[in-house]
C-alpha cells in the first residue's frame, strides 16, 4: 500500500458497536483498536484519492462526537516521478511564481 492513515473516532460508547459494523463496509478501513467510546481506524490504499475518500466516508457515519486523522503517509516517489518527468521541478527551480503554477492533479478541486 502506498497510503496509510490512522483515524481516531470519538462515540459514545452505545454507538460503538453499530460504529464498527458500519466502518466494517468503508472500503480500505479496519477498525484495529477500541477502548470505550474511541476508536482507531487504519485506511490503507494505493490511492490518494481513494484515502481521502475513505476518511470523507467515515466523516458521514451517524452518531461521532469527533473524528480525527492523527497520522498520514503517503509514497510520493512515483509523483516526484512524475513531476520531474514533467518538468515541474525545473520551472519550480527557475523561481517561478507560485500564481504561474498552475496544478492539475486528481484531486484538483475535489476537497
Amino acid at each position: 500500500m502506498n497510503n496509510l492513515s490512522s483515524v481516531l473516532i470519538m462515540a459514545k460508547e452505545e454507538y460503538v458497536d453499530d460504529l464498527k459494523k458500519a466502518i466494517a463496509k468503508i472500503p480500505f478501513c479496519t477498525v484495529e483498536l477500541c477502548e470505550k467510546e474511541k476508536i482507531i481506524v487504519v485506511i490503507e490504499s494505493e490511492k490518494l484519492e481513494d484515502e481521502l475518500n475513505s476518511y470523507k466516508m467515515l466523516e458521514q457515519l451517524p452518531n461521532i462526537v469527533s473524528i480525527n486523522m492523527v497520522f498520514s503517509y503517503q509514497d510520493l516517489d512515483e509523483d516526484m516521478q512524475k513531476a520531474i518527468d514533467s518538468g515541474a521541478i525545473e520551472t519550480i527551480e527557475k523561481n517561478e511564481k507560485a500564481e504561474n503554477i498552475k496544478y492539475y492533479g486528481s484531486i484538483f478541486n475535489k476537497i
